[in-house]
């Protein structure tokens, strides 16, 4: 809670032009990278939120079943939206995936030549 604060406080007093809950993920994944907090320190909270994701839909699937009458003629617009969004986070999780898996063999084979 104290990333997504954070992240409300950048937004309101810079004007970034992201949700603050955004700059809240992105402050808190720097945390992490520059090992100012520790992964141990967020990982049962991650696990239980991440197994417990799909209570988290309900309220968006429900609120997308609210408004599929309204879409009326541009239903294939927001479905070809959806698809090529959704496509291009799968990929980019994809290549992100690979590389930072390249990297890691990387910096191992290095600490093994020592």
């Amino acid at each position: 809670m104290g990333f997504d604060g954070a992240g409300f406080l950048l937004h309101q007093a810079a004007g970034v032009p992201l949700p603050s809950h955004v700059l809240g993920l992105l402050l808190l994944t720097a945390a992490l990278f520059l090992r100012v907090i520790k992964l141990e320190w967020v990982e049962g909270s991650a696990a239980f939120l991440t197994k417990h994701m799909m209570l988290f839909f309900v309220p968006l699937l429900a609120g997308a079943a609210a408004v599929a009458p309204m879409l009326g003629e541009s239903w294939l617009a927001a479905l070809v939206g959806l698809t090529a969004g959704t496509s291009a986070v799968m990929v980019g999780t994809g290549l992100a995936t690979k590389w930072l898996m390249r990297e890691r063999e990387k910096r191992e084979a290095a600490g093994h030549e020592r």
